[in-house]
């Protein structure tokens, strides 16, 4: 497929996307050319509480899940 109808095709997406569809596709787009704008700046406190976390999830307090148990567990075919 050529560039112009690849551009073509991504216009039809973008005119008809919904808002979900746009932010992923702008998030896409971002981190491909670099252009990191990251929007949220984490507080003192918010870097306290994942450091708290970070810690009990290291000294084993907080279990852990592969991606497949918590897909398992998410779509209920396996309980807690």
């Amino acid at each position: 497929m050529q560039t112009t109808a690849i551009q073509q095709e991504l216009h039809r997406y973008v005119d008809n996307s919904d808002e979900k569809l746009l932010k992923l596709m702008l998030a896409l787009a971002k981190d491909y050319t670099g252009d990191d704008d990251f929007e949220y700046d984490f507080t003192t406190e918010d870097i306290e509480v994942l450091d708290r976390y970070r810690e009990k999830r290291l000294n084993g307090e907080n279990k852990t899940y592969s991606w497949e148990d918590a897909k398992s567990i998410i779509t209920g075919k396996k309980s807690l």
